[in-house]
């Protein structure tokens, strides 16, 4: 069982960014077909009413993870050769080879001998990001970004009007250093069996021609997707409360993957939980951030009781696509974690 406990991490900030074209459910209305009471629906059932996406796709994740990093490390006043490690969480990379990370780092001006690689994952990519930079931080080194975000606009079917309106792009920086003085749970787990309820055919070497129309764009089977989030993921909570010896109540917030409002009324329902513990605005507002949702609700939402050091004990948890699912408890103290930035777009 993966279940992990580190002593010395400590997250000290999270910035993230948005893409800089917002589409309203309206504006999308002729692109879908769409009529009133298709909108009307949309927004009652899953909480849709807009999406932040990126005007121009010459731009990619990596593009948003390095604006919110620069705006990250100058507000913590932290050099890029204090950094030790760049970690880049994504499912949409700059090039299927090389790795991102390390343009990230060269970009951000971080010295040859910084660590950076890549982790392929989405809905679940904070947490597994977040344990691994957490593991580095255990293993000696001081400062570690880590750079979780999609750019989900270069693989969503502009046709496909039951995935396309939910997805946005984001990218978010956070810094982990070793000043903790508290320790920090998790509990990961994944299972491949459901690899196909979430996935892009023809995109790999497994297959590398397709004549599937959806071939190059992600393909969702939401009956299954749904199925698993109710059975599954409302289990895990009972194991990260054992894990980090507490109980629902004594959490402050619950800031989970935000793929729809209905997905997250359910879990919530299921934990017995306030809706004031669960924000679930995000992907209403932003879309489905992928492996920015977490990061990119701590921003949207919970901004000021962060840096007002009014949170001090939060789950974080993601689940979806892989299938991969996993959860953290953490105690925070001050952080840096200002409301999210518009993508500025830059020539770099």
């Amino acid at each position: 069982m993966a279940n992990l406990i580190f002593r010395k991490p400590a997250i000290k900030g999270i910035v993230t960014t948005v893409g800089d074209r917002i589409l309203t459910l309206e504006d999308q209305k002729q692109q879908f077909d769409f009529s009133d009471d298709d909108i009307a629906k949309l927004k009652k059932n899953l909480g849709i009413v807009s999406k932040y996406v990126l005007s121009d796709l010459r731009f990619t994740a990596s593009d948003l993870c390095v604006q919110s990093a620069r705006q990250l490390l100058e507000k913590l006043d932290v050099k890029p050769e204090e950094i030790d490690a760049v970690i880049f969480v994504t499912q949409t990379p700059d090039y299927r080879a090389p790795s991102t990370a390390p343009n990230i780092a060269s970009r951000l001006g971080c010295p040859p001998t910084t660590m950076a690689f890549d982790i392929s994952l989405g809905c679940s990519g904070f947490v597994y990001g977040l344990s691994i930079a957490f593991g580095l931080i255990e293993g000696n080194l001081s400062k570690v970004l880590l750079l979780t975000g999609d750019a989900a606009s270069h693989y969503i079917n502009p046709g496909d009007k039951t995935f396309a309106p939910l997805m946005g792009d984001a990218g978010s920086a956070i810094l982990i250093d070793d000043s903790s003085k508290t320790p920090s749970h998790f509990c990961l787990y994944s299972d491949g069996t459901g690899s196909k309820s979430l996935y892009i055919p023809g995109s790999g070497t497994r297959q590398k021609e397709s004549s599937d129309p959806d071939a190059g764009f992600m393909h969702m089977n939401g009956a299954e997707v749904f199925n698993f989030t109710i059975k599954v993921v409302p289990k895990m909570f009972d194991e990260i409360f054992a894990w980090a010896n507490t109980d629902k109540d004594s959490v402050d917030y619950y800031v989970l993957h935000q793929p729809n409002k209905y997905i997250l009324n359910n879990i919530k329902k299921r934990l017995g939980l306030p809706d004031s513990k669960i924000p679930s605005e995000t992907q209403s507002i932003y879309g489905n951030q992928n492996s920015a949702s977490i990061p990119g609700t701590v921003n949207g939402f919970l901004s000021h009781q962060f840096q007002e050091n009014q949170i001090k004990s939060v789950i974080f948890a993601g689940f979806g696509i892989g299938l991969s699912w996993g959860a953290c408890h953490v105690l925070i103290e001050n952080i840096y974690a200002p409301a999210p930035l518009l993508f500025k777009i830059e020539e770099n």
